[in-house]
């Protein structure tokens, strides 16, 4: 079904100038002229072409949900979609949570949002996730939490983004006992202001938790050698923070049976702790096509375990198929075989430069092999391991 939007670029429309008894009749008539189009097995779409009423057409989808809301909640709707910036349909959605019964406090606290740099896009994603938000005093409420976030160094503009991402910060009684005392004894240990914005917006578990776990968290990624002045120390800490001591045992039998040492645990967590956070199932599939496939060592692959932060089929699987083609090919030798850590850690653009588009010519199949459209198999070949990347822990 169509309807019609009328236009308000200043020019008079047919629709403009009829009563609204003759709007009806106008809207009846372009009914029926897009029926006539789709009756004629033409591109509905191609209407707007020949729109005898000067009007624009679009879907009216969205006024069937607005039709279907039950009264009491077409004002929460019709302000949650004109004021609020959502679709139709999630603005019905949000409705059935919150009931709206006059514009004067949700428009204080819009108003308070967009005085704090708040943007239509971040505003929405807000209200959409925590619409009891609207209830909020902006005074006594929201600003005692946004000067708290300011104090430890977040500015508006991350506090936009931060609080659009995890709406449940302004939630959070972050002025009191609960974050508070976490964040000043991190400030102590010397951690720069910046890092403060990448806990609250990236991993806000860390702060969260209950004291006796944090506190325990942090002995622990000091005593492991972490600088509470580099983001390392940060990742660390969501490592433990966000996942189970259950959890962290399987995960480290995963490694031992794969071959790591005590020692390799270690190296790797101390280079990027967050590789913990991949589950069991991707830390299998990516040993099992790096040691059996590529013939690494897995004490090698210690040393780049951001390996297992990659997805294994459209950025490991393809780079390595590219190397094996140009290598079967003649078009690179056994000195010029990759470590680990140049395959995945190059940007798509530096690998695309370096080993697709300079030899396309030679094998046009290169690029499709790149972007995972094609495997090696198509084109006879598999993998043979010490054939593609060479042992080395850069």
């Amino acid at each position: 079904m169509y309807g019609l939007f009328y236009r308000s670029n200043g020019r008079l429309s047919l629709a403009q100038v009829l009563s609204n008894s003759n709007r009806s009749i106008a809207q009846d008539l372009a009914t029926s002229y897009l029926d006539l189009f789709s009756g004629l097995g033409l591109n509905v779409q191609n209407a707007r072409l020949f729109n005898p009423f000067g009007v624009k057409l679009f879907s009216t989808e969205d006024e069937q949900i607005k039709r279907k809301v039950p009264k009491e909640c077409s004002f929460t709707v019709s302000y949650l979609i004109n004021s609020c910036g959502l679709s139709p349909k999630i603005a019905k959605s949000v409705a059935e949570r919150v009931k709206l019964q006059s514009s004067k406090q949700p428009d204080s606290v819009l108003q308070f949002l967009k005085n704090r740099g708040f943007n239509g896009s971040q505003i929405a994603k807000l209200v959409r996730v925590r619409p009891q938000l609207l209830f909020a005093h902006p005074e006594r409420s929201l600003l005692p939490k946004i000067e708290f976030l300011n104090s430890i160094g977040a500015t508006d503009a991350e506090l936009a983004d931060v609080c659009s991402s995890i709406p449940a910060i302004l939630g959070q009684s972050l002025e009191n006992k609960t974050v508070s005392p976490k964040l000043a004894f991190l400030k102590d240990l010397g951690m720069p202001e910046a890092n403060f914005a990448l806990i609250l917006s990236c991993y806000p578990p860390i702060v969260l938790q209950r004291q006796d776990k944090f506190d325990g968290n942090v002995k622990k990624v000091i005593k492991m050698g972490f600088n509470p002045q580099k983001c390392e120390f940060v990742h660390a800490m969501q490592v433990f923070s966000s996942i189970g001591q259950s959890t962290l045992e399987c995960k480290l039998d995963v490694l031992r049976r794969w071959g790591w040492s005590d020692e390799d645990i270690k190296l790797a967590f101390r280079k990027c702790p967050i590789y913990m956070t991949a589950s069991k199932t991707k830390l299998v599939s990516v040993f099992n096509f790096l040691v059996n496939k590529m013939g690494l060592q897995p004490s090698a692959i210690a040393h780049v375990p951001s390996a297992f932060m990659y997805s294994l089929e459209r950025r490991i699987i393809p780079r390595c198929s590219v190397i094996r083609v140009l290598l079967s090919k003649g078009l690179i030798n056994e000195e010029n075989k990759i470590c680990l850590s140049s395959l995945v850690i190059n940007s798509n653009k530096h690998f695309l430069d370096t080993f697709v588009t300079k030899y396309q010519d030679h094998v046009p199949q290169l690029l499709n092999i790149f972007h995972g459209k094609m495997t090696i198999g198509e084109l006879g070949l598999e993998f043979e391991p010490q054939s593609v990347m060479k042992n080395c822990s850069a």
